[in-house]
């Protein structure tokens, strides 16, 4: 498919909230090295709260289901990664504004506008051990997906590869933000979480783009 309809860009969110749910134990733990091991359980109560809050009526445009998705993982998670992926969600509602369809753009945009967004947000840098580590590649991959002319299961399937290889890289940095920074060198061998959240996120998007 070229590009997602309003109905598929709903249940392409559906997809990303059952698979962050399968992903909470093993989210949970890898946050347990260097957290207190419920990184997991709070992505997964906002992506079950995104659930129910697309079950509702209403809804009738693309960005209108990306801002519910935003508003409902910020009222749900809270804390620090509330507003930040929350913010992911806002990003891709802005772009999609008076947008009938999601094609390869929007998702490009969605990910530059989101990454500039989660940087002013929490202040930090790609080489940080955060989220940022994983979302700066899949951003740049779909920069250059699209430069190439690539169909929105291309892209997203480059953005998704490069989050996953981007949350890998993780596990050779030292952490510079939250919590971890406290850790040092103890933060090494194991992946961040919020990074690795960032890939199952966005390898959902790919694999619904292109089923």
């Amino acid at each position: 498919m070229d590009y997602l309809t309003r109905d598929e860009v709903r249940e392409m969110i559906l997809a990303v909230c059952r698979e962050v749910q399968q992903n909470e134990q093993h989210l949970c733990q890898l946050d347990s090295y260097v957290g207190d091991g419920d990184h997991g359980s709070t992505m997964a109560r906002g992506f079950r709260a995104v659930e129910k809050a697309l079950g509702e009526p209403g809804h009738d445009s693309i960005d209108a289901l990306f801002y519910c998705t935003a508003e409902a993982l910020e009222e749900a998670m809270g804390g620090a990664i509330g507003p930040i992926f929350a913010s992911l969600f806002e990003a891709a509602g802005d772009v999609c504004q008076g947008k009938p369809r999601f094609g390869a753009e929007e998702l490009r945009s969605a990910l530059q506008e989101g990454y500039d967004a989660v940087r002013d947000i929490g202040g930090a840098k790609p080489g940080d051990r955060t989220m940022l580590d994983a979302l700066a590649p899949a951003a740049e991959a779909a920069e250059t997906a699209c430069g190439q002319g690539l169909t929105l299961p291309e892209a997203a399937r480059a953005a998704a590869e490069a989050a996953r290889q981007g949350a890998e890289r993780t596990a050779s940095m030292v952490a510079k933000k939250g919590r971890a920074r406290f850790l040092g060198e103890k933060s090494l061998g194991h992946q961040d979480a919020g990074a690795t959240s960032l890939a199952v996120v966005l390898g959902a998007v790919a694999a619904y783009c292109s089923h």
